[in-house]
């Protein structure tokens, strides 16, 4: 695990969009990752066989650990920290469309996206999505508590200091839980900045016991 401290992020957050993120998404919509997973960016046939969610898409199976988390934890809320064009936020709704569906990119341009590939406009939550820059210390209302918080991919590419604010204000944010996808390989030490920034959460379940074994770090609220 990488013990150094990021120094610069891995992107210009302002141009990511049309640097970097748009021609991403477009091959991901005709091949996937190089592996040919996550061509079906949006779940059009899930269901539940004796408690068990399964799908027959093409999803990415980071994507498919946080689907399974917020089914098997029997969420009512959820909050993506950095959620890009809002695809996972789509996907838990179409799963459960009892969930109340919530959450912030730093861009608008991102959220953008959504709409003009996924009709993101046309759900019900959509206003509940907004910009906000949760790499700089933020205040949150009583009312902006969620039960599940997450993040995927979105940490691991800040640097240090803007990573400690990013996990100090999911946990403002959190309820009850924080779900993160992150590589911790070559980005920060995450077993650290979690004891710093999450002093009142515990961490209950991480890479080796994994639902799928894909890894990631799922903490409770003490």
């Amino acid at each position: 695990m990488n013990i150094c401290k990021k120094v610069s992020d891995d992107w210009n957050w302002d141009t990511y969009t049309e640097d970097s993120y748009e021609k991403e998404l477009n091959v991901f919509l005709v091949k996937g990752d190089g592996n040919g997973d996550g061509k079906d960016m949006i779940i059009k046939n899930s269901h539940v066989v004796n408690g068990e969610l399964f799908f027959k898409d093409n999803l990415h199976p980071n994507w498919k650990e946080i689907y399974y988390q917020t089914h098997n934890l029997k969420i009512n809320s959820v909050f993506e920290c950095g959620c890009g064009c809002a695809h996972h936020l789509m996907n838990i709704y179409r799963i459960n469309p009892q969930i109340d569906i919530n959450g912030c990119d730093y861009s608008q341009s991102q959220i953008d996206l959504g709409k003009k590939y996924f009709q993101l406009g046309d759900y019900r939550f959509c206003n509940k999505i907004y910009v906000k820059d949760l790499s700089v210390p933020q205040n949150f209302g009583e009312n902006e508590k969620y039960e599940f918080v997450y993040s995927h991919a979105v940490s691991m590419h800040l640097k240090h200091n803007k990573a400690k604010n990013m996990l100090m204000n999911m946990g403002r944010l959190s309820s009850k839980y924080i779900f993160m996808i992150e590589n911790w390989t070559d980005s920060h030490n995450y077993d650290a900045l979690i004891a710093e920034t999450l002093p009142d959460f515990e961490i209950i379940s991480r890479p080796t016991d994994a639902h799928r074994y894909q890894k990631h770090y799922l903490l409770r609220r003490q």
